[in-house]
C-alpha cells in the first residue's frame, strides 16, 4: 500500500497513464483528512496549549509579582494550583475509564495510554512541581546547586509519568536527568584536570541515553502498554548516537592531545554496539530507524577519519573532493541497503495486516 503512490508515478513518467488517470489514482489511493479529523487535531493543540500556557502562567505570576507577595501567598498559590491539576487529572482519567469499561466491556485500557485530557493535566501539575521546587530554594536560600533541584524534580514526576504511560511526560523526565547530568559535571569541572569534562560528560551522557533506550525498546516489544514510548525512544537513540559520534570524531581529531587507553576504550565501546544495534535490530527486533542511525553515524566517523589522514600531507584540494566523493558513495550505499532491509522487514510482517487489524480496533471503537 505504501508503494503505490511511487509505482503510479513511475507509470506516468513511462507514458503508460495520462495525468487525468494520475490524478485520479492519487485521489483513490490518498486517504484525505475529513472535517471531524481536523477539528480533532485542532482540540488536542489547543488543549496542550492551554495546559502549557496555564502552568507557565502561574510560574510568570510568581516572577512578576515576586515582591507583592507573602510567603505564605506564594506557597498556597502554587500548592493549590497543584492540588487542583492532580484532583482535575484523577476526575478526568476515572471519567475516561468508567466510559471506556461502559463501551468495550471487553477490552483492554489502551485508549488510556498516551495523547489524553488527563495526561495532558498532569503534565501541567508536573511542569507546577518544578516551580514548587525552584520556590522553595529561592524563599529558604537551601544553597543547593542547580543540578540537585533538576535531579530532585525528574525524581518528584517520574511516578506521574509512570501513571500517565505517556510519552511528553517520560520526556520530560529524561530530559530533566540529562540536564541535571550536565549541571553536575559543570559543578565538578576542576575534579577532571586535563582529562576534560567535556568528554567525560558526552560519554555519561551516551551511557545514560542508551540505557534508557534499550530499557524501553525491550520493556515494549509488543509496542502496546505501559511502556511504549516511541518519541522517547527516538530522541533518546538520536541524542545518544549523537553525543556518540562527536565524541569519536573529537578523539580523532584530538587524538595527539588524548589519553590513549580512554580513546581505545571509548572506540572500542563504539564499534560493539554499532555491531550489537546490528544483529539485535536486524534480527531480533527488527527496526529500520536504530539501523540508520548507526550507519549514518559511522559514515560521519568516517568521513572525519579520512579528513585527520589526508589533510596531514596530502592536498586540501584533492582531499576535499575524495571526501565529498566518500560521503556520496557511502550514503547511497546505506539507502539501497536500508531499502532491502525494509523489504525483508516487510515480508517477514506485512503493513496489510497492521492495517487490517487497526481497521477493526477502529470499527469497533466506532
Amino acid at each position: 500500500m505504501s508503494n503505490l503512490p511511487s509505482q503510479v508515478c513511475e507509470w506516468l513518467e513511462q507514458g503508460h497513464i495520462t495525468k487525468a488517470l494520475a490524478s485520479r489514482l492519487y485521489c483513490t489511493l490518498s486517504q484525505r483528512p475529513s472535517a471531524a479529523s481536523w477539528r480533532a487535531l485542532f482540540s488536542v493543540l489547543l488543549l496542550w496549549l492551554g495546559t502549557l500556557s496555564f502552568a507557565c502562567g502561574v510560574i510568570f505570576f510568581f516572577a512578576y509579582n515576586w515582591q507583592s507577595l507573602g510567603r505564605f501567598a506564594k506557597f498556597a498559590l502554587i500548592e493549590v494550583a497543584i492540588l487542583l491539576t492532580i484532583v482535575v487529572f484523577v476526575w478526568l482519567y476515572y471519567r475516561a475509564a468508567c466510559c471506556f469499561s461502559e463501551t468495550h466491556p471487553n477490552s483492554s485500557k489502551r485508549s488510556l495510554i498516551g495523547v489524553t485530557t488527563a495526561n495532558a493535566v498532569l503534565l501541567g501539575a508536573s511542569i507546577l512541581v518544578g516551580g514548587l521546587l525552584a520556590l522553595v530554594g529561592q524563599t529558604y536560600q537551601t544553597g543547593a546547586d542547580p543540578w540537585q533541584l533538576f535531579a530532585l524534580w525528574a525524581l518528584v514526576i517520574l511516578p506521574f509519568a509512570w501513571v500517565a504511560r505517556f510519552d511528553g511526560l517520560w520526556l520530560l523526565v529524561v530530559g530533566l536527568f540529562n540536564l541535571s547530568l550536565g549541571l553536575f559535571f559543570d559543578t565538578f569541572s576542576h575534579f577532571w584536570g586535563y582529562f576534560g569534562a567535556e568528554q567525560a560528560l558526552l560519554l555519561m551522557f551516551v551511557i545514560f541515553n542508551l540505557v534508557i533506550y534499550y530499557t524501553f525498546v525491550f520493556l515494549d516489544r509488543k509496542a502496546t502498554g505501559r511502556w511504549h514510548a516511541p518519541l522517547l525512544e527516538y530522541a533518546c537513540s538520536m541524542f545518544a548516537m549523537g553525543c556518540f559520534t562527536w565524541l569519536i570524531c573529537w578523539l580523532i581529531f584530538d587524538s595527539d592531545h588524548g589519553s590513549d587507553t580512554f580513546s581505545t576504550w571509548v572506540s572500542s565501546g563504539y564499534i560493539a554496539h554499532l555491531i550489537l544495534g546490528l544483529f539485535i535490530f536486524r534480527y531480533v527486533l527488527p527496526q529500520i530507524y536504530p539501523l540508520a542511525l548507526g550507519g549514518f553515524s559511522l559514515i560521519a566517523v568516517g568521513a572525519a577519519l579520512l579528513t585527520k589522514l589526508m589533510f596531514e600531507d596530502s592536498d586540501p584540494i584533492g582531499g576535499f573532493l575524495f571526501i565529498g566523493l566518500y560521503i556520496i558513495l557511502a550514503s547511497t550505499g546505506l539507502n539501497l541497503w536500508l531499502k532491502s532491509v525494509s523489504r525483508v522487514f516487510n515480508a517477514q510482517f506485512p503493513p496489510m495486516a497492521t492495517l487490517n487489524q487497526g481497521m477493526e480496533v477502529e470499527t469497533d471503537d466506532r
